[in-house]
């Protein structure tokens, strides 16, 4: 007999597994065989997840604003199920841009017909199942009666085409986006690249006197990532500006001490 391979799938939300193979003989027959097992104990895995969030400091209502998020694990970690944030109101969706996105019956066709300003940014993941990194464009999709567009990302790498959809939604000039289907898979980091451009994904809502800079901007980011396991980390994650000038120390100066100190308490001249 000759053992032609097996590929494991995720059957159930509480992690039911299958090992699916098919077996030859050497006289020609085939079968497929199947082997279903749980993984145990899910609940007990630590969940500590990484995730920064950084833009520069220059801005513009030409070239609007960047953004780049780095999400982090290591092994032994519960995998991550879920993704939602909520931007800042000085880092709002650019609407000129939302009106780009690509039609999603062209973007799953064939995204390479999709319009270039719909490209609005890059990722790249690494895992450990993988030698190379997946890595590929982040695309504004439209979907027909959908108030806003979607923010795709396609991870191509190793005959791999993986596409994360990120849901948007803006209310009060606040842009949300959440991410509901993460595959089951372990990923040491995961970086999104929106930059600044003519099709910027963001703009810019800052008060005149900052000078086109975010540079003193109280930037946060309400986050909320849940494990495959049903764990959440809820926490405000503080945007980092970068390019900001450092802040010069204060000089202090050194008093100076009236008197003799080494005289104290002795007499000055002779009676």
């Amino acid at each position: 007999m000759r053992f032609e391979g097996t590929d494991t799938y995720v059957a159930t939300p509480d992690l039911m597994l299958a090992v699916n193979a098919a077996i030859t003989s050497t006289e020609g027959a085939s079968a497929g065989v199947s082997s279903r097992f749980q993984a145990a104990n899910c609940a007990n895995l630590p969940f500590k997840p990484s995730f920064t969030v950084s833009t520069q400091a220059k801005t513009s209502k030409a070239n609007g604003a960047s953004l780049d998020v780095k999400v982090g694990s290591s092994t032994g970690q519960a995998n991550i199920a879920k993704v939602h944030v909520t931007l800042p109101k000085q880092l709002p969706a650019r609407l000129t841009t939302l009106q780009k996105a690509c039609v999603d019956t062209v973007f799953y066709a064939n995204p390479a017909a999709c319009p270039a300003a719909s490209v609005v940014g890059t990722a790249t993941a690494h895992t450990p199942v993988l030698a190379n990194p997946l890595s590929g464009p982040a695309y504004l999709v439209s979907h027909g009666g959908v108030a806003f567009p979607d923010l795709v990302i396609v991870l191509q790498g190793e005959g791999i085409t993986l596409l994360l959809d990120g849901n948007t939604n803006i209310k009060k000039g606040i842009t949300t986006s959440t991410f509901n289907s993460v595959p089951d898979a372990p990923v040491s980091s995961f970086e999104l690249k929106l930059p600044e451009g003519s099709h910027s994904v963001l703009a810019t809502d800052i008060p005149a006197k900052a000078k086109s800079s975010m540079c003193g901007q109280a930037l946060t980011m309400p986050t909320t990532i849940t494990g495959q396991n049903g764990a959440v980390v809820t926490q405000t994650t503080k945007i980092g500006v970068s390019g900001c000038p450092k802040a010069k120390k204060a000089k202090t100066k050194k008093k100076k001490q009236k008197g003799n100190k080494g005289n104290k308490g002795k007499g000055h001249g002779k009676k």
